[in-house]
């Protein structure tokens, strides 16, 4: 990702700034991320959180809606549409997950790649993406973090 992606809720009245490369994308079926998203599942990507400034987020109001683990989510101050989320996967790293509709629609994004909490989803999804459940999620999460990190080192 060379420039920045001007990102937005359905109102455009919050804005996320994402200044940095997408490591993945994720279709989350947890009931918080239901509710959060207004439908089945979070189609969201994943960042790292320097990639999506919190100086870089305009109009957001942040909850954490269940601990542990607790990702602080931010819904924009007007309509309610969720924005942004950050989490620390780990203790050396944070990460940010934007909603694929905030995104333009000439935004180049990557492929959905897994479904995680899937024991949760409303409807089955037919389709040939892993699907895992619970802590198997993270350990999935994690994984295509640190491909994606190993895989840029090799490039550098």
């Amino acid at each position: 990702m060379a420039s920045e992606v001007h990102c937005t809720c359905t109102c455009g009245q919050s804005q996320v700034v994402v200044a940095g490369p997408q490591l993945g994308r994720v279709r989350c079926h947890c009931t918080i991320c239901q509710a959060a998203n207004r439908g089945p599942y979070a189609d969201s990507t994943i960042l790292l959180a320097k990639y999506v400034p919190r100086d870089r987020v305009d109009h957001v109001r942040f909850k954490v809606l269940k601990k542990p683990p607790a990702l602080k989510r931010g819904f924009c101050r007007s309509c309610g549409g969720f924005v942004v989320a950050y989490t620390r996967a780990l203790p050396f790293i944070d990460l940010a997950f934007v909603p694929v509709a905030c995104y333009p629609a000439n935004a180049v994004l990557p492929e959905p790649g897994m479904h995680v909490y899937y024991r949760s989803r409303i409807a089955d999804v037919d389709d040939d993406l892993p699907k895992y459940d619970t802590w198997p999620s993270l350990l999935a999460v994690l994984r295509v973090i640190f491909r994606e990190q190993k895989g840029r080192a090799g490039r550098a």
